[in-house]
């Protein structure tokens, strides 16, 4: 239960951290500053907007993105910690200036975006890949480009990071499903 309570803390500060974000760009940057950078990132990463692209440009680069990155340890924190918000505040800028790629009338400020929008789909299961794998770290960061292997640390995934997992995928797939639709 302690796990559960530490992980939806995180998705709370995670979640605020992207409200904060949405209104300070939706309050100071013109609408669709973005959307020229972001529609050449989606063309060269997604490029057709198919269900398994769209998975695939999520699953590899956003979902085992973090899981990759806490394979190493940065101070006393999992590395996919440093890199997880740098997603929510990404979609924080995107609600904020309407720079989505396919942008129709801006989102309006709202909590219902929880629900009605499958960007937060997406980054809640991120965040659930990054639960299930933020203690699978076997390296250690030395310096700014030296890595060293974890004393007497090897990869040994329990049942309830398998369940975070797979709760994670099953959402990234629900919400992939949602967005091509």
């Amino acid at each position: 239960m302690k796990r559960f309570i530490v992980f939806l803390r995180l998705a709370v500060v995670l979640t605020t951290l992207m409200f904060g974000t949405w209104y300070l760009s939706a309050t100071f940057l013109p609408e669709g500053v973005l959307r020229s950078f972001f529609s050449s990132r989606f063309s060269a990463v997604v490029g057709e907007f198919t269900f398994w692209r769209v998975f695939l440009a999520n699953f590899l680069a956003g979902f085992l993105g973090v899981q990759f990155m806490n394979l190493f340890r940065v101070g006393k924190w999992p590395g996919g910690l440093y890199v997880l918000p740098v997603f929510w505040i990404i979609y924080g800028l995107l609600l904020g200036t309407n720079s989505f790629v396919f942008a129709g009338a801006p989102v309006p400020f709202s909590i219902s975006v929880l629900w009605t929008r499958t960007g937060f789909s997406e980054l809640f299961a991120y965040t659930l890949g990054y639960e299930a794998s933020r203690d699978w770290a076997l390296w250690r960061q030395q310096g700014l480009w030296r890595v060293s292997r974890l004393d007497g640390k090897n990869w040994n995934p329990r049942i309830q990071d398998l369940a975070y997992w797979g709760a994670g995928l099953i959402l990234l797939l629900v919400a992939v499903a949602r967005e091509v639709s």
